[in-house]
């Protein structure tokens, strides 16, 4: 066993100093695959035990310790956590959700048989539970991989945990491109959550100009080989913005003819919501089956309109297209630059009407920002209207008035 153990006090010295760790193949660069945060005891057994699986970490702590970890580091693929001793373990796992990324699988180790806890544990996302005393043959249950009737190995954790959200405008110019990346941005700098901006539109697409970003190429290919996908492959050619933010374009020629199959957009966002807890996409307004399958595997579908005609009679085109789709209740109306037409446009009341939807959220019509916001993508950093209203689109997308399912849920 290739293991580490690190002193609670040496841990932040440890993080600016140690040695950076090879990732295994197909799992993103940063992420190990095992960290254990376990007592002196726990410790010693895994040691000695060598049940951990590949590359590993192992850090004395239990669950405070993970919090406080996990909040600035890149979390595992699985994560072993004491919580012997947490007067309120649920309160607890509930903030190691929130510094947790997609795809992270749970096993908690505790000092009470209690089955009621450990149901509870399972309701909250958490893969397994152990109950002390640890032997090495329960350690080595636990960790060994399941397999399904034809022997092939399966994951522990259900990996599709990100919420993926998909942008069209009715019509052109409504700024459904500048929403969706504020509302990415958003996402990564006031809410923390590691988020994936993907313009599906790789000729004409505009998201990596509103971060100031060149693109980085590989997209194309990518959806071309979708068997090639893997976190490795995406995390090459995606365009990091900050900590949190990642962009994923392209900028192919304007005289080629590109087109991918729905196949590769499911291969696409099943790797990305593996490793964000928000895919943000930007969809053309082009009628193939490559976008169509972008919406249809969304978890919420947003349509930007304005107070025009034109942009209601295509808004209501779309609502009819989606109809057919599986959970089309999810698909929510965004009235952008509200107030812009004045006295010609229409009032909310028509749009409600002809809609039949009252629209989830309604951006105001600042002048001085047309021009900004259409070259970038931090407006809501720093305008406080517009930064509102995208604060309650994201309140909206996230769900966080709901009940939240943690790890191996979809992310709120």
């Amino acid at each position: 066993m290739d293991a580490m153990t690190i002193e609670p006090e040496d841990i932040e010295i440890g993080l600016r100093t140690a040695t950076p760790i090879e990732a295994v193949p197909r799992i993103a660069a940063g992420r190990l695959p095992v960290i254990a945060f376990v007592d002196t005891q726990t410790e010693q057994l895994l040691q000695d035990a060598s049940v951990l699986p590949g590359r590993n970490q192992i850090i004395r702590g239990g669950i405070g310790k993970a919090i406080e970890y996990l909040s600035e580091q890149r979390s595992p693929n699985l994560l072993l956590v004491d919580i012997s001793g947490v007067e309120l373990p649920l309160s607890q796992v509930q903030m190691l959700a929130d510094v947790c990324e997609p795809g992270t699988n749970v096993i908690a180790i505790g000092d009470r048989n209690d089955v009621a806890l450990f149901r509870d544990l399972q309701e909250a996302g958490v893969g397994n539970y152990l109950v002390k005393p640890l032997t090495r043959d329960l350690l080595t249950r636990a960790l060994a991989p399941k397999t399904n009737g034809s022997g092939g190995e399966m994951g522990r954790a259900v990996l599709e945990l990100g919420k993926m959200v998909s942008f069209i405008g009715a019509r052109g110019g409504v700024g459904a491109t500048t929403l969706a990346a504020n509302l990415a941005w958003y996402l990564a700098n006031r809410r923390s959550r590691r988020v994936a901006l993907v313009d599906l539109d790789i000729q004409h697409g505009d998201c990596n100009l509103l971060f100031n970003a060149e693109t980085t190429p590989g997209l194309r290919d990518a959806l071309a080989n979708p068997l090639r996908l893997d976190p490795l492959l995406l995390e090459r050619i995606m365009t990091r913005h900050g900590e949190r933010l990642f962009v994923l374009g392209g900028e192919e020629p304007i005289q080629d003819h590109v087109q991918f199959m729905p196949a590769a957009v499911d291969a696409l966002f099943s790797v990305l919501r593996s490793q964000f807890h928000y895919v943000i996409v930007d969809v053309p307004r082009i009628p193939i089956p490559a976008y169509r399958r972008a919406f249809e595997i969304a978890d919420r579908r947003v349509i930007v309109v304005d107070q025009t005609m034109r942009s209601m009679r295509d808004a209501v085109r779309l609502k009819k297209a989606f109809g057919d789709i599986a959970g089309a209740e999810q698909a929510i109306f965004v009235l952008n630059r509200e107030g812009e037409a004045g006295n010609h446009g229409l009032t909310q009341k028509e749009i409600v009407g002809v809609l039949q939807a009252k629209p989830t959220s309604m951006v105001p019509f600042l002048p001085k920002l047309v021009t900004l916001a259409a070259h970038h993508a931090t407006v809501a950093a720093s305008q406080r209207k517009f930064g509102n209203a995208v604060g309650e689109l994201a309140l909206e997308i996230s769900g966080r008035t709901r009940k939240r399912r943690w790890f191996s849920r979809r992310a709120r």
